[in-house]
């Protein structure tokens, strides 16, 4: 157990850092902050992020979270010649520096004993965030392995990855979303490891407006997020269609050439309609609990997914991969049903299956996160908050797996 156990009556304060000012880090990262802030062995918590976080997650200034927005803005603007992506990737490296400074300042207002979460891996020296020698550092390894294929890595991505890892290697302590991701982390660092489950309930405003996904969406299948390579999309594009299912893509392409890729494919099937664009907080929710049955076609995935936490936290069938990372997540959740994505026939039977049992029972397929279905037209039913705790005492240093 813990060797940095709080001394009794003594809270600390911590500094949540998140270096993305939208989607789901910085949801993860403002759910971590209010779970900390209702502890009573916290004292205060400090949100630090980009311009833009505040206005995100429509915290006002009297929010008991108090948000530091003091990390450099991304830069947008991708130079075209070859010295500019140079002068972009020095820039990239002052940047980052930059933000060891605001993140520094940031721990300069806390206690001496206070803990900075990360919620970022980008910092490769996290010892350098800290104002004290005597405050602590936590990182959340979200992706123990990364994205992309490590065969043919570009250079980048071998910086990233290397960036990734010597954050792990040097934080105080390090946090996973399950015991596949902790494995995987323990092989490449000797600190302290936690792993837990990627929480199902959120604590940011129960209320959120159904999304707009058009009069005539009726019934309808879901992938939703950030469209990246290793995500199966265009697997779920041909198994929804050739099944006969409606299917909705929502979220934006990591690349121009993916999303015109995925766009040409898409037009092969008048049910599945795709939409290449950043989805608001509010519109993630709303697509979430309108749909019938989400679908998760990752191709390969170590980590836990935050999407279908959402749809286990709202009762949402979920037909995904069959892959070990996401059978653990899931557990015993009643809506869940893996096949495999490389057949599409298979695939789409599981679908077609799932959305008629949809359809013909209503979307939802089990309990959310408090054991109570979600309420639809009577307020929102009371939410059960304890998934979060051991994500916090992971932050604190009290469990450690």
């Amino acid at each position: 157990m813990s060797t940095e156990r709080s001394r009794p009556g003594h809270p600390r304060d911590v500094v949540v850092v998140c270096p993305t000012e939208y989607g789901g880090q910085l949801e993860h990262a403002a759910d971590l902050a209010l779970a900390l802030e209702a502890s009573s062995d916290v004292a205060a918590v400090a949100l630090v992020s980009r311009p833009g976080a505040r206005e995100y997650l429509g915290w006002g200034p009297g929010h008991p979270v108090r948000v530091v927005e003091t990390v450099p803005p991304r830069r947008t603007t991708v130079p075209a010649s070859s010295p500019g992506k140079v002068l972009r990737a020095g820039l990239q490296v002052a940047d980052l520096l930059r933000e060891h400074l605001a993140v520094r300042a940031a721990a300069r207002r806390a206690g001496a004993d206070a803990v900075l979460a990360l919620d970022s891996t980008k910092y490769p020296v996290p010892g350098a965030l800290r104002a004290r020698r005597t405050q602590r550092t936590a990182v959340f390894v979200h992706n123990a392995q990364p994205h992309f294929d490590l065969a043919s890595a570009s250079v980048r991505e071998k910086v990233l990855l290397w960036l990734d890892r010597a954050c792990a290697r040097r934080a105080d302590r390090v946090i996973t979303h399950g015991a596949e991701q902790a494995e995987i982390v323990r092989g490449y660092t000797d600190r302290p490891v936690s792993a837990v489950a990627l929480p199902v309930s959120s604590r940011l405003d129960p209320q959120v407006p159904t999304a707009t996904t058009g009069t005539d969406a009726g019934p309808h299948a879901l992938c939703i997020g950030e469209v990246r390579a290793n995500k199966g999309i265009e697997h779920a594009v041909v198994a929804a269609g050739e099944a006969g299912v409606p299917l909705l893509v929502r979220g934006a392409a990591e690349s121009p050439e993916l999303g015109a890729e995925l766009t040409r494919l898409a037009t092969r099937y008048p049910a599945v309609d795709f939409e290449d664009r950043f989805l608001s907080r509010e519109e993630f929710a709303g697509h979430v609990r309108d749909a019938a049955v989400i679908v998760l076609p990752y191709t390969h995935f170590d980590a836990h997914s935050g999407v279908l936490a959402k749809a286990i936290g709202t009762g949402t069938r979920v037909v995904a991969s069959d892959l070990a990372s996401l059978r653990e997540q899931a557990g015993d959740y009643p809506g869940f049903t893996a096949a495999d994505i490389r057949d599409p026939a298979a695939f789409g039977r599981a679908l077609r299956a799932a959305f008629d049992n949809a359809v013909a029972s209503g979307p939802r397929a089990g309990a959310g996160a408090s054991g109570v279905a979600p309420s639809h037209g009577t307020g929102p039913a009371p939410v059960d908050h304890t998934d979060w705790e051991p994500s916090v005492a992971a932050v604190l240093g009290v469990q450690v797996a």
